[in-house]
């Protein structure tokens, strides 16, 4: 009886330390401690539950983690139990004595210790399921908020039209704080009266999803919103609330006005356009186009999408070859001409590939223009050209003709004038003996006359040649002082018979140039002359010359008429007398100038002309110079 009782007690107090052990770890389960720290306290207890105590050590593996008492090591006298979360194993406990026990003592881990061990790992997997059902649905929560808070929309959760959650968005959009907008009703944000029915209508009318727009005039400017509202209903069809997201549109409805504006804008340029443009399919059936008054096709077919070809050539089937299946099948600009036979008008066809998104060809754009008044033209100008360029060929013909007139002429006058001048110098001179008063002032008028005769057919000849590029010049070294000194010569007669004084500055250094030395003279001796005419009697005219920037310059100044300034432009034009009057008073062809004009220029230099009316003129001439060595 003694025994019984022994075996009793023994059995009482392992039952009471096992429970003992149970509800410590119970515990450590409702505190909600870290996993960590519940691991690290169920190791602690377990010993104290088994048979021998003293001798019994615990491990719990978890996800490769170890939690252990101090004094564990891996003997023989072990049992070991997994641990299943969600059905799959995510560990064990491992109980374990550190010394072996006499045979005929009760042994360890009996059916006692496996059941207190089961009855651990079971509730300590269903606490693991627990935990990390709660961390999903926290993160879960973390992710709402986040979205949210974040959200472009003002989102607002309202139930039975009262808020009870807004983000950022929200109060960013109506300018307010949180605290104004919980526990407002949403009808004090949603400007539309159809949301305020479907919010409290029956429910049998309950709206499965409702979207409005609207503007309004917050923090002073005037915005566009857009609210949607998603009710919710229990299971019984009752309205027990809804999300309702409001969304500022300002921008966005600013967009698509411009971008209507944009392509209202974009049609009524395609529409104004004068040449005709075709949108056309790889059947070469008209897609769209901007159809003028001008009708090529009639309203009936313009619905059915015609093909191209219908409309333009009148024809029945495509051309061969067809520039439009060119464009589709090359995928380069194809260009053609073509006169209709119906209306007789002639169009220039431009053909440009339209490349998809696969750079493969799917619609082609055809620029159609009349060019029945443009191919006329060019016809007309055409024909214009051809009786130019044989009207030409016939004025050269008489410009050779010309030319070969003067220089016949000329050496045909030559030869008499030349007798003419030689016996009258012979007689001014005295050769053939004595002349009274009378006769050497005839003599003189001959000789000045046959000077002068000689002097307009050398200029005619000059200009004639100079027009045609034929004069040649013999370029040589040459001072130009020279040139002038031989034009004075020439010209001093005329300047004394008007008692003119003609002064020359001698200039101080050498002045040299590249010149001809028959035709140089001939621009200084027109120059004197042309100042000698236009001076009054007992007048001046000075002559100086100077080097200046690289060029050697030559000025002839009188003290004459002067010369109005509208008239300047046009004094070295050919044959150009300021008025009818210079002639008659003055004398002179109207060739000097020109002829100077371009002897100079073909020498490398210019020559202008400085003047006031009754102020007298300057005239400067400029050539390059170049150096004695």
């Amino acid at each position: 009886m003694s025994s019984i009782t022994d075996s009793n007690m023994a059995l009482l107090r392992k039952r009471e330390k096992e429970l003992e052990c149970i509800y410590s770890i119970s515990d450590l389960f409702d505190m909600h401690i870290p996993l960590k720290s519940l691991l690290k306290g169920i190791v602690r207890r377990i010993p104290s539950a088994c048979s021998h105590s003293e001798l019994a050590a615990a491990r719990i593996t978890l996800d490769d983690e170890v939690y252990q008492t101090p004094e564990y090591e891996d003997t023989p006298w072990m049992m070991s139990i997994d641990i299943f979360v969600h059905g799959k194993v995510r560990g064990c406990l491992d109980v374990v004595y550190i010394e072996e026990r006499p045979p005929l003592d009760v042994g360890p881990f009996l059916n006692e210790e496996k059941k207190l061990m089961d009855v651990i790992v079971s509730r300590l997997g269903k606490v693991l399921e627990r935990r990390h059902v709660e961390e999903a649905l926290l993160d879960s929560e973390k992710r709402y908020r986040v979205i949210f808070e974040s959200s472009p929309l003002g989102i607002f959760i309202d139930r039975n039209g009262i808020i009870t959650h807004c983000n950022r968005s929200f109060l960013k959009i109506f300018g307010l704080s949180r605290e104004d907008v919980i526990g407002s009703e949403v009808t004090d944000f949603v400007n539309d009266e159809k949301l305020e029915k479907v919010l409290f209508r029956s429910d049998q009318e309950i709206m499965p999803y409702y979207e409005t727009e609207y503007t309004a005039r917050l923090a002073g400017r005037q915005v566009h919103l857009r609210s949607y509202y998603v009710p919710h209903r229990s299971s019984r069809t009752t309205l027990e609330g809804g999300v309702c997201l409001i969304a500022d549109i300002t921008r966005n409805k600013q967009s698509e006005d411009a971008l209507h504006q944009q392509k209202e804008l974009l049609t009524s340029t395609f529409n104004a356009l004068q040449d005709l443009i075709v949108v056309v399919d790889k059947e070469l059936n008209v897609v769209t186009s901007n159809w003028k008054s001008d009708e090529l096709i009639s309203p009936e077919k313009r619905k059915v999408h015609p093909h191209c070809y219908e409309c333009f050539m009148h024809r029945d089937e495509p051309c061969d070859p067809c520039h439009v299946k060119d464009v589709f099948s090359t995928g380069e600009v194809a260009e053609n001409e073509y006169t209709s036979p119906v209306d007789g008008k002639t169009r220039e066809y431009r053909v440009s590939p339209v490349f998809g998104k696969n750079n493969d060809i799917v619609m082609a754009v055809e620029h159609i223009r009349d060019i029945t008044e443009r191919k006329q033209t060019e016809t007309a100008l055409q024909q214009s050209t051809e009786e130019l360029a044989s009207a030409y060929e016939e004025l050269r013909s008489l410009d050779r003709l010309k030319d070969e007139f003067l220089s016949n002429l000329r050496h045909e006058l030559n030869t008499p004038l030349t007798t003419i001048r030689g016996y009258s110098e012979l007689l001014q001179e005295g050769t053939f003996g004595p002349l009274n008063p009378e006769q050497e002032n005839a003599v003189d008028k001959v000789v000045n006359k046959s000077k002068r005769l000689h002097s307009l057919l050398d200029s005619l000849l000059f200009a004639s040649s100079s027009q045609g590029g034929r004069v040649k010049y013999n370029f040589e070294k040459m001072l130009l002082s020279d040139s002038l000194q031989s034009a004075i010569g020439e010209v001093s007669r005329n300047a004394k018979d008007k008692s003119i004084s003609l002064n020359f500055d001698q200039p101080p250094e050498v002045l040299l140039t590249k010149a001809d030395a028959d035709y140089l003279p001939r621009v200084f001796v027109n120059l004197i002359d042309n100042a000698i005419k236009f001076t009054p009697r007992e007048g001046k005219i000075n002559l100086s010359a100077f080097r200046e920037n690289g060029d050697v310059h030559a000025v002839i100044e009188d003290n004459g008429i002067g010369i109005a300034e509208e008239n300047l432009p046009k004094l070295f034009q050919k044959f150009y007398q300021i008025d009818s009057s210079s002639t008659r008073n003055y004398g002179g062809n109207g060739l000097g100038l020109y002829i100077s004009k371009v002897i100079v220029e073909d020498h490398g230099g210019k020559i202008w002309i400085e003047s006031e009316e009754g102020a007298g003129t300057r005239v400067h001439v400029t050539l390059p110079a170049i150096d004695q060595n």
